[in-house]
C-alpha cells in the first residue's frame, strides 16, 4: 500500500490560521513602545554571554559590499550586527514601535546610516533585490508559506536564510497537542517548514543550534494557562482536566517550581538561489 505524504503547505496554513484566530494581527501587539522595549530587553537578556551560532553562520556568507534584507526584523537582533559587515541592510518591520527601537539600537551601534526601515508587512513590502535575504522567527503568522518563501527568493540574489523554532518530539506540549488536536504540531515549526520547502522543490540545508530554551512555572495553574495559550483553546475549557492531569504527571517539581521537559531550539534553514 502506497504511503501518502502529508500536505505540509496546507498543514502550515491550518496551524497559522489557528494562531491567527487567537490574535488576528500579531504584529499590532508589539506596536506599543513599552512592549517593544520589553521584547528587546528579554531578547538581550536571553542571549547575553552566549555566541549566536546561527547569526555567525550567516555572517560567514557575507561580503563587505553585500546588501541584506531582513524580513520581520523586530528590534534589530540580526539587522544591527549584520549592518556592521555589509554595505546596507533593509529591515522590513510592520510594527512602528519595534522599528523605533531597532533604529535606536542601530544608532547606538554606529550603523544607523546603513539601515533602511520599511514599515510594511512582508505581503505588501516593495524592497528590491538584495544579495542575502534573512527571516528570523517572523513567518509564523503568514498562512501562505509558499508565497512567503517565493517572495524571499524573488528578492534574493544569492541566499535565503530562515530561523525557525524546533520542538523536541517528546515534549509535554507535543503530547497535549496530539491529545487535543490529533497532531503533535500545535503551531508552525521547523519540521513542517522543512517538508513544505521540499514539497516546493527546495532542498534546503539545516544547521541546528545547541542552545535549548526551557519553561518553568511557579504553579500547576500557571502551567495550565501556558498550555492553554499554546493550544489556542480560547474560552474552551473542555480539555482542562486532561491538560492538568498530564501536567501533574510530566512536569518535574524542583526548588519551588514546575519544570517542563520541553526543549525549544532554532533551526537555521538555508538554500542558495538557482541551485
Amino acid at each position: 500500500m502506497a504511503t501518502v505524504e502529508p500536505d505540509y503547505l496546507q498543514l502550515w496554513r491550518d496551524l497559522s490560521g489557528r494562531g491567527a484566530r487567537r490574535d488576528a494581527s500579531s504584529f499590532s501587539y508589539f506596536d506599543n513602545r513599552g512592549r517593544a522595549e520589553s521584547f528587546d530587553t528579554r531578547s538581550r537578556r536571553k542571549n547575553q554571554g552566549r555566541q549566536d551560532s546561527l547569526l555567525e553562520t550567516v555572517k560567514r556568507e557575507l561580503k563587505p559590499d553585500d546588501t541584506v534584507l531582513d524580513v520581520g526584523a523586530g528590534t534589530g537582533r540580526w539587522s544591527v550586527p549584520l549592518a556592521a559587515l555589509v554595505s546596507r541592510v533593509t529591515a522590513v518591520e510592520p510594527a512602528s514601535a519595534m522599528s523605533d527601537v531597532l533604529i535606536k539600537n542601530a544608532r547606538e551601534a554606529g550603523v544607523v546610516d546603513k539601515v533602511a526601515v520599511v514599515n510594511e508587512t512582508w505581503d505588501t513590502a516593495k524592497v528590491g533585490i538584495h544579495d542575502i535575504v534573512v527571516c528570523f522567527h517572523a513567518m509564523y503568522s503568514s498562512p501562505d508559506f509558499s508565497a512567503f518563501v517565493r517572495k524571499m527568493e524573488a528578492n534574493a540574489r544569492r541566499c535565503c536564510y530562515m530561523g525557525i523554532r524546533h520542538f523536541h518530539i517528546d515534549g509535554v506540549m507535543q503530547e497535549l497537542s496530539a491529545k487535543v488536536h490529533g497532531s503533535i504540531h500545535d503551531s508552525p515549526d521547523f519540521v513542517i517548514a522543512y517538508n513544505a520547502l521540499y514539497q516546493m522543490g527546495i532542498y534546503a540545508n539545516v544547521f541546528m543550534e545547541n542552545f535549548r530554551q526551557t519553561w518553568t512555572d511557579s504553579t500547576i495553574e500557571s502551567a495550565l494557562a501556558r498550555a492553554r495559550r499554546h493550544l489556542h483553546l480560547g474560552e474552551n475549557t473542555a480539555y482542562d482536566n486532561l491538560v492538568r492531569k498530564t501536567l501533574e504527571q510530566r512536569l518535574v517539581f524542583d526548588e519551588g517550581a514546575y519544570h517542563w521537559p520541553d526543549r525549544m531550539s532554532t533551526a537555521l534553514v538555508w538554500w542558495r538561489r538557482n541551485t
